[in-house]
């Protein structure tokens, strides 16, 4: 008798052993995949970081004591109605910081705009140590081929090349001198 029962306690510790080693591999299981990164999230994210940071910075008002120019809007541009569209009107101009219809910190508006929106997202994206470039490209009637505006913006911590990267999508301002397309891409 005394046998059976040393048997039937360690087939129950062997069930119980088995039991346990199924748990601790379902409890592994269930953390590998609730540790890992959701791809999904992450694209997400980019995107609707990427185009409410665009969307902002094109409705941005521009508050320098400093700006002259003829301001349709208010007492102060905006850099997707008056800055963008009159940086594309005097492109050609750029040269030697020639005209240009508004002038902030006493420059002409392309090479400010690019200054200015470079701070901008520095403080905002580059605090955050994000990655980004920004660019802003017209394209004229008599040519598909788009020109930029103004050099490329890459942020203090790197652009996009090689990365996982997501765009706000372009932001298309009509312009008398043709398109203007704006696009914020974010990496990581």
């Amino acid at each position: 008798m005394r046998l059976s029962k040393s048997r039937s306690a360690q087939m129950e510790m062997i069930g119980l052993v088995i039991i346990v080693i199924l748990i601790s591999l379902g409890m592994l299981f269930a953390a590998q995949f609730a540790l890992k990164e959701n791809p999904q999230k992450k694209i997400f994210t980019r995107k609707g970081l990427s185009y409410s940071t665009m969307s902002a910075l094109m409705k941005t008002t521009v508050y320098e004591p400093g700006c002259e120019g003829d301001f349709k809007s208010s007492l102060n541009p905006q850099i997707g109605k008056d800055l963008l569209e009159d940086c594309a009107r005097n492109k050609g101009f750029i040269q030697d910081n020639g005209f240009s219809l508004y002038r902030c910190r006493n420059q002409h508006t392309c090479i400010f705009l690019r200054e200015f929106i470079s701070e901008m997202l520095n403080e905002t994206l580059g605090g955050w140590n994000k990655n980004y470039e920004f660019t802003s490209e017209l394209i004229q009637a008599e040519s598909d081929v788009p020109q930029p505006l103004f050099e490329k913006i890459v942020g203090s911590h790197g652009g996009c090349y090689k990365k996982e990267r997501d765009s706000s999508g372009l932001f298309p301002i009509h312009t008398e001198s043709g398109l203007v397309q704006s696009q914020l891409l974010l990496c990581d």
